[in-house]
């Protein structure tokens, strides 16, 4: 997730014309409400970039954690600037003890994961100066970098700006993802909604080089019907990850991994039966495999958060890919092609997305789909090339030769975007032109895809879809 995507660079004379701005408009509530505090709320963003889409959600999730810890007062008043170029900011007018609502505001900053991105400023008619966190007993806001008193940092100029922009990324995706709750579900709901993604990826139409109900793509061995068959084969298989996860006991996860992973072998078999020997969902039965013994596991108890389930499967896999890919120079019989391109190139393919807690689907592409508008195939065909400009498709780079082809992957997906997408025609035409390319050059974004299905499986469990 990038927060800066799509934000708008401003000067420094905006910078100091807001600050002007907001000093007048507290002089006015401080005159207007004379025995009650002016509550200042604000993003700290260095930077010219002070305001995108997703840094705007961040400030409303944010601002609904402040009014939560300010619930034991009375708001008067509040008024707030989401759309203004130099960020999101607003005023909330309250009654109670100064020092009482200072406190309150220090809670949020200090306990809440996004805090260290607000700037709140306390104030009243009748006190000069503000409260300040040392003269409460707390240590001066600390750099997001280092960990350093932030102001020293600022005044040197100890970081980059891009080092900063990084430290805030991870502030929100690491939020953003505590925000979507999967909800406890019965295993019949689960596994539907592994069927529904299953079948949602492959009737999208056009996606480049894939099987669709139009076009075999760049696959001559498999029809749209060859994936139903496949998906259908798959039903035991999901009632199965979800019940050895349910009923699991015991704090090694890795255990219950490893039984899974006997699970998915027997599913491989069954689906090779399904479809002739045709190779349609491996990708799918190990990532969905994974997802559902992870939800099984951590919805026990009630709902699981993004973050925490993808805690849970770091646990599962912890040192999957050493293991996996241990003396391949020895190995006798022939190499997977994911064991070739480990040896040949280091990359760890869907076993380093496990390992990782899949962060292309829980970081990126899910609260992408969440917040997408549009029909359904729109907001599909969408979040599929945005999870193109982000993976490395070990399913392309195969059919390419080269992980060069990764360059083209994003540059193919850019297009697409700067042309609309989905919602226009000339978004619409030019994925059918780069259909009949991948057609022509026998490439397919099979990795794409699976993380298409991963994505929409989430999102159907958390009502996003």
């Amino acid at each position: 997730m990038n927060v800066f995507e799509n934000g708008r660079s401003i000067d420094l004379m905006s910078v100091l014309d807001n600050r002007e701005w907001r000093s007048h408009y507290q002089e006015r509530l401080k005159v207007q409400y004379p025995t009650a505090i002016i509550v200042s709320i604000k993003l700290n963003i260095p930077g010219p970039i002070k305001s995108s889409p997703l840094l705007k959600d961040s400030y409303n999730f944010g601002l609904r954690d402040i009014k939560q810890c300010l619930k034991q007062f009375k708001i008067v008043y509040e008024r707030f600037f989401i759309e203004n170029t130099t960020g999101p900011e607003g005023f909330l007018v309250v009654l109670g003890d100064l020092k009482a609502v200072k406190l309150a505001t220090i809670s949020f900053e200090e306990k809440s994961t996004i805090g260290r991105l607000f700037d709140i400023d306390i104030m009243a008619e009748k006190n000069e100066q503000q409260l300040s966190r040392r003269s409460l007993g707390y240590q001066a806001r600390t750099c997001l970098i280092c960990d350093k008193d932030a102001k020293i940092c600022i005044k040197r100029g100890v970081h980059t700006v891009e080092s900063g922009y990084d430290a805030i990324n991870k502030i929100c995706t690491i939020y953003m993802k505590k925000q979507i709750t999967i909800p406890k579900q019965s295993q019949d709901q689960i596994m539907r909604a592994a069927m529904t993604a299953l079948l949602y990826e492959v009737s999208l139409n056009p996606k480049p080089g894939l099987v669709d109900p139009v076009s075999n793509g760049a696959h001559s061995d498999m029809t749209v019907f060859t994936f139903i068959d496949s998906s259908l084969s798959l039903q035991q298989y999901f009632n199965e990850a979800y019940a050895i996860s349910h009923d699991f006991s015991g704090d090694d996860l890795t255990i219950m991994f490893e039984t899974l992973r006997q699970l998915g072998i027997r599913a491989e078999a069954e689906m090779c039966d399904a479809t002739h020997g045709v190779n349609t969902h491996k990708g799918a039965i190990f990532s969905l495999g994974i997802l559902i013994s992870a939800i099984a596991y951590g919805t026990r108890n009630g709902g699981v958060t993004i973050d925490d389930l993808q805690k849970i499967i770091t646990k599962m896999t912890v040192g999957l890919v050493q293991r996996d890919f241990k003396n391949l120079y020895e190995k006798k019989q022939k190499l997977t092609a994911g064991e070739q391109q480990y040896q040949q190139y280091r990359l760890p393919g869907i076993r380093g997305e496990a390992v990782s807690g899949f962060p292309i689907v829980m970081d990126m592409a899910l609260p992408f789909l969440l917040k997408s508008v549009g029909t359904t195939s729109q907001r599909l065909l969408d979040t599929l090339m945005k999870i193109a400009n982000s993976i490395v498709d070990t399913n392309l780079i195969k059919r390419a030769g080269s992980p060069d082809i990764l360059t083209e992957l994003k540059q193919w997906s850019a297009m697409y975007f700067a042309l609309g997408g989905s919602q226009t025609p000339a978004g619409i035409t030019y994925l059918e032109k780069l259909d009949a390319e991948f057609v022509q050059r026998h490439l397919s974004i099979g990795g794409t895809a699976d993380n298409l299905i991963s994505t929409v499986f989430l999102a159907r469990l958390v009502g996003g879809i």
